[in-house]
């Protein structure tokens, strides 16, 4: 993409300040304004030229031109010789032909060969040389033209003039022979001769440099097709200017930094079969969300997988369970805010919410009278507070005596449905919420619930905090929320149109949601999921089976080459697609490092670890 004045300039500065590229601070805008020179505060003190290399104060250089092209070429020879673990510049100058001249130098061409043929045939007639062909140099050139002018005629082919320029650099005058002979040595590799600018050390460099001049006469013609395997733009790249990290691109070595709040809906999905690295993965972006200003993360958390990170960056654990002291009250509102009309659809929105929990709890699809009696118990309950003079928040008690008032027997069905989490040993709803929600790093686990509770506890722990993401988002402040083991969820119809409608509503609140699960082909079994992945900008594919990375092709368009990086892959590597850009990452670190130990979830190493730390204390 083209460079802004600023920005060539950090290219000057980054070649000539090599080591110490972090400390550029030049606005050329504000150097205008005060007259200031740029040049003392981007050249360093001195350079030296020397026939085949030059140097200056930090490091030996050399410059290198590509001088023979072969008739065939691979499309990773440039990207080959950047990819090398040394500093370099690779300049590629393009001049286009216009399309008329290329015809008429390509007709010129013909004709000379044509000449060159008839004079050649005279001379051996003149010799009584009446039976020998032309020779093969001449039938050779003759044919390779005819093809080039077909290409251009037929398939649109264009002319170029084309020079590449290398600027390789080390620290030491031997390592820069050595760089230079691994150059020349991929050059071989692909039958391309590269050689040195000899005599033309500072013409080449100020050729390579974004300053915009060509002082070295080196270039040559190339059609369209042959010009394209010289373009290094084979790879994708994300970077952009702040975001979070995602590891580093496999292909292209370079770090990938993203912004999800920069995407049309920054909602997600993390995917890949167990072990292969997504509570990792997740953790590593909450570290860096955490750690980069003051969005608020909360984590729903099946497995208690996310306990060390939050009580590491002192966040809030709320470890729900039957004998928990952790209560949240699904019925919870801002009850000084409602009115008898309930103009600000409040009680409409948990009149949806309380359908979804008594379907829970009964464990059967509600019929329209009983959706009707619980939808009128809810509006009543709220109703009367906001007629009352006296405001208070009710608990699922005042919603269960409001159903055995009702003289239908339906709602004694549901009051009976609900006693075991009203009145009964499973009532850890039926108390005002005391979790400590101004923390700006929650984790609710709900390892511990059972299976009766747990859909329930989802659906509560759901709407309390999205009652969270609306009350940042009036604060300006973006809430990330992470559901791992996502799948649950899906086996209620009601908990999955909930989490459908909170995709959906969330992103006006600044609200960013991730969904952590295992299996693609179980995820989009079910409709809304699909639906939900469809139009979820960010996706984090880690190791997949083969039957679910075919599935995922279908949804997000993955291609058939990029498979190849979440089938049989390393724990901790995959396909990230964040927009429009999916890229192959690579997200592993060292073991030996305290941030590994706090993002691992492997059981084994981590009691290999505790036996060694024990080992370690008993000597």
């Amino acid at each position: 993409m083209p460079l802004n004045g600023n920005e060539r300039l950090k290219v000057l500065y980054d070649y000539y300040h090599l080591g110490d590229e972090g400390s550029f601070d030049f606005d050329i805008k504000k150097a205008k304004k005060v007259g200031a020179d740029f040049k003392n505060d981007l050249c360093n003190g001195m350079v030296k030229y020397f026939p085949d290399h030059f140097e200056d104060e930090s490091k030996y250089c050399k410059a290198l031109f590509i001088k023979k092209y072969p008739s065939s070429l691979s499309d990773r020879f440039i990207n080959e010789i950047t990819s090398l673990p040394v500093h370099s510049i690779t300049s590629i100058d393009v001049v286009p032909v216009p399309k008329d001249l290329t015809t008429k130098v390509l007709q010129k061409k013909y004709l000379g060969i044509e000449s060159d043929i008839i004079k050649q045939q005279r001379v051996r007639n003149k010799n009584n040389d009446f039976s020998t062909e032309i020779s093969y140099a001449k039938r050779t050139e003759k044919k390779e033209i005819e093809a080039i002018m077909d290409d251009v005629r037929e398939n649109d082919q264009c002319l170029f003039f084309v020079g590449v320029t290398i600027i390789l650099m080390a620290e030491s005058k031997k390592e820069l022979e050595s760089v230079c002979e691994t150059v020349e040595t991929i050059g071989k590799r692909n039958s391309c001769t590269i050689d040195t600018h000899y005599l033309k050390q500072r013409e080449a460099l100020n050729t390579a440099l974004p300053i915009g001049v060509r002082q070295v006469e080196t270039m040559r013609t190339l059609l369209t097709q042959s010009l394209a395997v010289l373009m290094p733009f084979n790879v994708q790249e994300l970077n952009d200017s702040t975001g979070n990290y995602y590891g580093i691109n496999q292909i292209s070595k370079n770090v990938n930094i993203g912004n999800r709040k920069k995407l049309i809906n920054g909602n997600g999905f993390v995917f890949g079969v167990p072990g292969s690295g997504k509570s990792f993965f997740c953790k590593m972006e909450m570290g860096s969300v955490f750690l980069s200003g003051d969005d608020e993360i909360i984590v729903i958390d099946p497995m208690n997988e996310y306990f060390d990170i939050a009580q590491t960056y002192g966040g809030t654990v709320v470890n729900m369970s039957t004998y928990t002291d952790n209560y949240v009250n699904p019925l919870e509102m801002d009850v000084w805010s409602l009115d008898p009309n309930d103009s600000k659809g409040m009680i409409r929105e948990k009149g949806e919410f309380m359908l979804g929990l008594c379907e829970q709890c009964i464990g059967d699809s509600l019929n329209s009278r009983q959706k009707s009696i619980i939808d009128r118990c809810v509006r009543k309950m709220y109703i009367d507070i906001a007629r009352g003079r006296e405001k208070y928040i009710p608990v699922m008690s005042d919603f269960y005596d409001i159903l055995m008032e009702q003289p239908e027997d339906e709602a004694k069905d549901i009051a009976l449905s609900l006693e075991l989490f009203v009145n009964g040993s499973l009532n850890i709803f039926n108390h005002q919420t005391n979790v400590d929600v101004d923390n700006r790093f929650t984790v609710y686990g709900i390892r511990d619930l059972g299976t009766e509770l747990s859909p329930i506890t989802m659906l509560v722990m759901m709407e309390s905090i999205q009652n969270r993401i609306v009350e940042n988002g009036q604060k300006g402040k973006a809430t990330w929320l992470y559901i791992d083991e996502f799948h649950v969820l899906l086996n209620s119809e009601y908990s999955a149109k909930y989490l459908q409608q909170l995709w959906k509503k969330v992103r006006k609140q600044g609200g960013l949601c991730t969904g952590i699960t295992q299996n693609v082909v179980d995820l989009l079994q079910n409709y809304t999921a699909t639906t939900m992945l469809a139009n979820s900008e960010f996706v984090a594919l880690l190791k997949q089976a083969n039957t679910d990375s075919s599935k995922m092709a279908e949804v997000i368009g993955v291609s058939e080459a990029q498979l190849r990086f979440v089938t049989n892959t390393a724990s901790g590597m995959g396909l990230i697609k964040c927009g429009s850009v999916v890229i192959p990452f690579d997200n592993q670190i060292s073991k030996d490092t305290d941030l590994y130990r706090l993002y691992n979830t492997n059981i084994h190493e981590k009691i290999a670890e505790q036996k060694k730390r024990e080992a370690k204390f008993a000597d």
